[in-house]
């Protein structure tokens, strides 16, 4: 059987097993794909690592563990990068915005980035790639997101750019300031969580679980947005299907929501995805920017 074929084959008994997907892809073949290519790391199909494949398929269909973990990496924006058990696993649309270069939002390339809620480093380290003369912070309150992103800020080459930062949301950077703050934080609301499929007990409970109604790490983010946000700085964020909540919630922001191409609709008709100005910015100039 070539790689082609069990390809298939496994694609065939994911969807029969009714896995969920969600962890970077939304169908069986493509999930097939990424456990088979990932599994290989580009090694010849051999009877022993068919068994290795087999082995993995199992456990992707018995205990529900999403592939990133069983291959320990995971693809965003055709970028390949290291994704430990314990943290969360990179599949945000806001990657799309980031290599559109945040265009029409931002006139001019950032001087400075700040991946809020960094995890594996992939925003931040895709927001070096799409401005490459910017300076690129990473801050994370976990210690084990911390070093999975140490290792993928390592092989993505821009150290000399990026300062890797342990801080609970703005708690560690005082002093600094923002052209782009790209945050995507924990927004599933806590009951909504506890009715997700398995696959996503997996994944680190503090990395998902926004409070009641999911806002709660937003209201903190925001509540001193404009002490880290340049005058003109955006802000490009993540809710989930919360884009009505999150506009009642935050409605000096004026939040624009984003259509993204390749992304899931979400329950709203959107995508959950956003850009914003802070409050310097001023009416007038939010207008003319957003």
């Amino acid at each position: 059987m070539d790689i082609e074929a069990l390809i298939g084959r496994f694609a065939a008994r994911l969807d029969a097993a009714k896995v969920a997907y969600g962890h970077g892809t939304d169908n069986a073949r493509d999930e097939a794909y990424r456990l088979v290519m990932g599994g290989l790391r580009g090694q010849p199909l051999t009877a022993g690592s068919r068994a290795a494949l087999e082995a993995l398929l199992e456990q992707r269909i018995r205990a529900r563990v999403p592939v990133p973990y069983l291959t320990g990496e995971a693809w965003l924006a055709g970028v390949r990068f290291d994704v430990p058990p314990g943290v969360m696993i990179p599949r945000s649309p806001i990657a799309a915005v980031l290599a559109a270069g945040v265009a029409p939002w931002l006139a001019d390339e950032p001087g400075r980035v700040l991946d809020l809620c960094c995890g594996t480093g992939a925003l931040g380290i895709l927001a070096a790639r799409a401005f490459p003369g910017a300076r690129v912070d990473l801050a994370d309150d976990d210690a084990r997101a911390i070093g999975a992103a140490a290792i993928n800020i390592e092989r993505a080459g821009i150290g000399d750019r990026a300062e890797l930062l342990k801080s609970s949301l703005f708690d560690g950077l005082a002093g600094r300031r923002y052209d782009l703050i790209v945050c995507n934080p924990p927004y599933v609301p806590t009951a909504e969580l506890a009715a997700a499929p398995a696959e996503f007990d997996h994944e680190p409970r503090h990395g998902l679980d926004g409070g009641s109604d999911g806002l709660a790490v937003w209201r903190r983010v925001v509540a001193r947005l404009d002490d880290f946000l340049e005058p003109g700085g955006v802000l490009l964020g993540e809710t989930g299907n919360l884009s009505g909540a999150f506009d009642a919630a935050f409605p000096h922001l004026r939040a624009v929501w984003l259509a993204v191409d390749g992304a899931e609709r979400q329950a709203g008709g959107d995508f959950g995805v956003f850009v914003a100005a802070g409050a310097l910015a001023g009416p007038a100039r939010r207008r003319e920017r957003l």
